[in-house]
């Protein structure tokens, strides 16, 4: 039998509950590269050649980080709540006042 304990909380999640939640997460780099114009005159294997050398200069920069990595993760009802109301951990901003002096 499997056992399944939520990867927020590392509690076990109750068979006889048999709610769990399953969160999948997709990381995908991207490049933004500029526009090309679609004129005629351009060639387009010098606009590829322009971008491999654009990649192969960017992945120098970021090398050892992944390309594309998927994530998946096991939540009991209570950390799936408060997975979906702050999805990425962002802290919250408390509001503060200043004294009237």
């Amino acid at each position: 039998m499997i056992h399944y304990s939520c990867d927020r909380c590392k509690r076990p999640i109750e068979d006889d509950a048999g709610l769990r939640y399953v969160v999948t997460m997709e990381i995908e780099a991207t490049i933004d590269s500029q526009e090309t114009s679609t004129d005629g005159d351009q060639d387009s294997l010098l606009d590829i050649d322009q971008l491999l050398e654009q990649l192969e200069e960017e992945d120098l920069e970021h090398e050892g980080a992944p390309i594309f990595e998927r994530k998946r993760f096991d939540l009991c009802p209570e950390c799936y709540h408060k997975f979906i109301k702050n999805p990425l951990a962002k802290e919250k901003l408390v509001p503060f006042g200043f004294s009237s002096n």
